[in-house]
């Protein structure tokens, strides 16, 4: 009776493992001809999808769509990224690792008009199939640069209008807007007609980025200062006058450096009538000493963009600097 039970149970589980190996081999016979080989078109993109199917029926069907769009995603980026074959800027870290971001994100933005194809399952795994129209997607990027060059030639002459108003810090951000626009496309042409005729919309803004930045200049309302030892000179001690295309400045940061030691107090802005105070220092027993006062190019920077490509332009330039000399006496 005991070898009888064992014979019966060793039956059933050759049956099971037979029968779960038929089911394996059957689903193999049945899984799609895009799973086995992945399809290549000159007309489609394709993203395939495979996620665990865990939770419910919804959720996992949801993660499959996710990831095939991911998928999707990523072949879209790559194209553009083969498509850039050189970069403007000097290649940094910092400016690389945006200008990748920026790719992502554009493609991200064409996957619009994506159309679901199939979808298959086995018993751990499901599977979703998607594919997006390369014509489609080719002219949604024209559309969307072209988008992108006429958003950059407004914020152009918005910026020429801030500066010729002697709105330096607007002119400024509307000439980094007009180059964030088009960021997304600067291994491309970037040109654009005018009623002036064509222009490079990336490098006349850099230019006049430029042009505004070397125009800056500082100038204390005295050379110098005269102190005893160890005296204490309070804040406005000296008064300093930024100017740029020699019209005052507001908002301009500024940073102080004191030969004699720390400054509680070194960076400032310029007031509405482009005056900044000097900062609170002690005269040194040396008989004499140096406050010198720099704009904060870095600042600028950061206070008008988030743009690295920007930021980077203008830490590239010579920041226009004065000197205040204290002697003792």
């Amino acid at each position: 009776m005991k070898a009888l039970t064992i014979i019966c149970l060793a039956t059933l589980v050759l049956f099971a493992c037979s029968s779960k190996k038929k089911e394996a081999e059957l689903l193999e016979l049945s899984k799609p001809a895009w799973l086995k080989d992945r399809p290549v078109s000159s007309i489609y993109f394709y993203g395939i999808g495979i996620t665990p199917k865990v939770g419910g029926v919804i959720y996992y069907e949801d993660k499959g769509k996710e990831k095939a769009l991911a998928d999707l995603s990523k072949q879209i980026s790559t194209k553009i990224k083969s498509e850039q074959s050189l970069y403007r800027m000097e290649d940094n870290k910092g400016v690389y690792e945006y200008i990748q971001s920026r790719v992502k994100a554009t493609s991200n933005e064409f996957l619009e008009g994506y159309e679901f194809v199939d979808k298959w399952e086995d018993q751990s795994y499901y599977y979703a199939y998607y594919r997006l129209s390369k014509s489609e997607f080719y002219a949604l990027k024209a559309k969307r640069k072209q988008e992108a060059l006429q958003l950059s030639l407004l914020k152009y002459k918005q910026a020429q209008e801030a500066r010729n108003n002697y709105d330096f810090i607007l002119a400024l951000e509307q000439y980094a807007a007009a180059i964030d626009a088009i960021s997304g496309y600067l291994n491309e042409q970037t040109s654009i007609e005018t009623e002036n005729g064509t222009i490079d919309l990336f490098e006349v803004n850099k230019d006049a980025l430029n042009d505004l930045i070397s125009e800056l200049q500082l100038e204390y309302n005295t050379s110098t200062l005269t102190a005893t030892a160890q005296e204490k000179l309070a804040e406005s001690s000296a008064i300093v006058s930024v100017y740029c295309y020699k019209h005052p400045a507001k908002m301009i940061p500024v940073r102080f450096n004191y030969s004699g030691g720390f400054l509680v107090s070194d960076k400032f802005k310029s007031n509405s009538n482009g005056k900044v105070q000097s900062p609170e220092f002690s005269m040194s027993s040396k008989p004499e000493e140096t406050l010198n006062v720099s704009v904060d190019l870095k600042a600028l920077g950061r206070q008008i963009t988030k743009n690295l490509i920007v930021r980077q332009l203008i830490e590239k330039q010579e920041p226009a600097n004065t000197i205040l000399t204290i002697k003792q006496g």
